[in-house]
C-alpha cells in the first residue's frame, strides 16, 4: 500500500514538472513576439495614445522574464498572457483614440461646408 502510494506520488512529481518545463518553453518561445510587439506599437500612434498601457506591458514584461529566470513556468506563462492583453489594449486604446481624432476634423469639415452652403445659398436667394 505504501508502495502504491508512494508509486503515484512520484508519478504526479514527474508529470508537474513536465508540465512545469512545457510552461517555462511556451512563456520563453513567447518572450520575443511579445518584445517585437511592444517595440512596433511603441513606434507607431500607440505612443502617442496608450503610453500608460504601454509602459505597463514593458513592466509585466520584465516580471516575465524574472519569473523564466526563476524557472518559475507557470508565472512567466501567466505573464506573457497579461502582457499580450495589454498590449491588445493599447492597440484598441489607439485605434479609438485615432478615429475620435478623425471625427473632430470630419465634423470641422462639415462644419465649414455647412458654411459654405449657408452662403451660397444667401448668396442665391438675393
Amino acid at each position: 500500500m505504501k508502495r502504491q502510494i508512494l508509486g503515484v506520488l512520484c508519478l504526479l512529481g514527474v508529470t508537474t514538472g513536465s508540465a512545469c518545463a512545457d510552461d517555462l518553453k511556451d512563456a520563453s518561445d513567447k518572450l520575443q513576439p511579445l518584445t517585437e510587439r511592444i517595440a512596433k506599437l511603441s513606434s507607431g500612434k500607440a505612443a502617442d495614445y496608450a503610453k500608460g498601457q504601454l509602459a505597463s506591458a514593458q513592466e509585466t514584461l520584465g516580471a516575465v522574464k524574472a519569473a523564466i529566470s526563476a524557472k518559475n513556468g507557470a508565472l512567466a506563462l501567466q505573464k506573457t498572457e497579461l502582457v499580450d492583453l495589454q498590449l491588445t489594449i493599447a492597440e484598441a486604446r489607439a485605434v479609438e483614440m485615432e478615429a475620435a481624432e478623425q471625427l473632430v476634423l470630419h465634423r470641422a469639415e462639415l462644419k465649414k461646408l455647412e458654411a459654405q452652403f449657408d452662403q451660397l445659398l444667401q448668396a442665391g436667394g438675393k
